[in-house]
């Protein structure tokens, strides 16, 4: 099974590598999500479509044979990253933390934007990109419930979170923050005593619904909010994932031997006065299993 960024950074020796996955970790999401390594440009691998029936036979019968049915699906992974130049007239007379500064804020728009594209991204207005969750479970699709055009519903959640099989995993429910205060109003009116919050042992308050815990994504690098009120009709959805190797899991290549993020110094570029670092990633996102993820959609709100 891939490992999350946290994870992975207990085996990361290079400071400014160990900055990097520190920040991407910051977003609940990503700090959840894990990345599996492949080796190349993507994977091919079998989506389970149809079981192969089994039966009872008496003492001397043969069993009927049966197979199994798998779909071929493909997964690519996708060059992400950027260039941050600072100009050296900036490092001369304010030091390297100014060149520190400005490489952060590229690293937090890198996340930002993988937040938003794995909810919201669509490869047909960006080729370069992957489809997101938005876009792999359409209204017309599978595992999708419908929540009726008004706040949250919780007997459509409820059926949300049956529609999805774990696999002996844990699952989590992503939304916004908005719709979270949905539940604890609920919570707090004694209309829903299944949502919960408790700080873990790190002091950081999680948030539950049932047995799933609740994740939430905000705005993205332009400050759009990720899953605001813009679906048709002025709505929202609520998703429901179980992350795995079976699951939903990002992808990562990789880059000169290694995988993960690859954080370069290039020092002055010769055409102009500036100092230039280099951030990439060879990353994709992929849902290897049709009931590792749904959706509810149409919530409204108010």
């Amino acid at each position: 099974m891939g490992l999350t960024l946290i994870e992975a950074a207990k085996y990361e020796n290079r400071l400014e590598h160990l900055a990097v996955l520190k920040t991407f970790a910051e977003g609940e999401l990503l700090s959840r999500l894990p990345f599996m390594n492949i080796a190349g440009s993507g994977i091919f691998y079998a989506q389970e479509a149809e079981l192969p029936t089994v039966g009872f036979r008496a003492v001397n019968e043969g069993y009927t044979q049966s197979y199994g049915v798998a779909d071929q699906r493909a997964e690519a992974v996708h060059l992400f990253g950027g260039d941050v130049d600072v100009d050296r007239s900036i490092v001369d007379l304010m030091g390297p933390e100014a060149r520190a500064s400005q490489i952060e804020m590229k690293i937090r728009s890198m996340r930002l934007t993988l937040e938003a594209t794995i909810v919201k991204g669509d490869a047909a207005s960006n080729p370069r990109g992957f489809d997101g969750l938005q876009k792999r479970l359409p209204l017309s699709g599978g595992n999708v419930v419908d929540n009726g055009g008004s706040t949250v519903n919780l007997d459509a959640l409820d059926a949300l979170v049956d529609s999805v099989d774990g696999m002996g995993r844990p699952k989590y429910l992503l939304m916004s923050k908005a719709v979270r205060r949905q539940l604890n109003a609920l919570a707090r009116s004694g209309g829903c005593c299944a949502y919960t919050a408790e700080t873990n042992s790190l002091g950081a308050v999680v948030h539950r619904y049932q047995e799933c815990e609740i994740l939430t994504v905000d705005r993205d690098a332009q400050g759009r909010e990720i899953l605001g009120f813009s679906e048709a009709g002025d709505t929202t959805s609520i998703y429901c994932l179980a992350f795995g190797d079976q699951g939903v899991t990002g992808l990562q290549g990789p880059f000169q031997g290694r995988y993960g993020i690859s954080v370069r110094d290039l020092g002055e570029v010769p055409d102009a006065p500036v100092f230039r670092t280099r951030v990439d990633w060879y990353v994709g996102f992929a849902v290897l299993h049709d009931r590792s993820a749904g959706r509810l959609f149409n919530i409204t709100a108010a």
